[in-house]
């Protein structure tokens, strides 16, 4: 089991993963490119699309609201019920439970969009006779690999003491919806919001890195 944050971008990415929207782009067209890439990789594509749309659907329901598609600016803490210790809102945490064998399969697409990527570059260049160049985009499995990169590493934070500390602060309550951190559980949410942020940003900037961790 693994938590995972209510942070829009993150959500979306997955949304729009390789398994994920099958309204983007069609499931023809994603098998297609996994299939190009699998080729490269020996990848069993439609295991691992299966795979993807398991962790996909084992993500909460607001995770998988595709509202989130349309939502860039929303704010992270709106309606959350979680709590600092002094009252303050917290973007939500979900405790998601997650098959070794499927996030196996995640890794396996991982190797195989970065072998893809490197045969099958998204820019391609065209010279022209008289010496200039022309450089044009084209679809390839490169496309998934900021994505894949990062629901990868996501998904692949290992738990420690600070998640067995938060999945009990974060189990269902009948009483009231709200939940409130006390000092050592928001001091184990802090430490794995650096965690999360690292993970969620893997390929971006220190300055990607920094303004996620300021959301929390």
């Amino acid at each position: 089991m693994g938590l995972l944050h209510d942070a829009r971008p993150a959500a979306r990415a997955l949304s729009r993963g390789l398994g994920g929207s099958q309204a983007r782009r069609g499931r023809g067209h994603r098998a297609r490119l996994a299939a190009r890439a699998g080729e490269l990789t020996g990848l069993d594509a439609p295991a691992c699309l299966d795979a993807w749309a398991r962790v996909h659907h084992a993500l909460p329901r607001v995770l998988r609201d595709r509202a989130l598609l349309h939502q860039d600016r929303a704010a992270p803490t709106r309606r959350s019920t979680l709590r600092a210790p002094d009252g303050r809102p917290l973007v939500p945490l979900h405790a998601v439970t997650v098959s070794e064998d499927d996030l196996l399969s995640l890794r396996r697409v991982r190797r195989a969009i970065r072998a893809g990527a490197r045969a099958m570059p998204s820019l391609v260049v065209t010279r022209r006779p008289d010496g200039s160049a022309d450089v044009h985009g084209i679809a390839s499995p490169g496309d998934y690999r900021g994505t894949v990169d990062r629901t990868v590493a996501v998904l692949s934070l290992t738990p420690d003491g600070d998640t067995d500390v938060l999945a009990e602060a974060l189990a269902p309550r009948t009483a009231t919806p709200r939940t409130d951190l006390s000092d050592e559980q928001y001091a184990a949410y802090r430490r794995f919001a650096d965690r999360l942020a690292a993970a969620a940003t893997t390929g971006g900037s220190g300055g990607d890195r920094a303004l996620f961790r300021s959301r929390y």
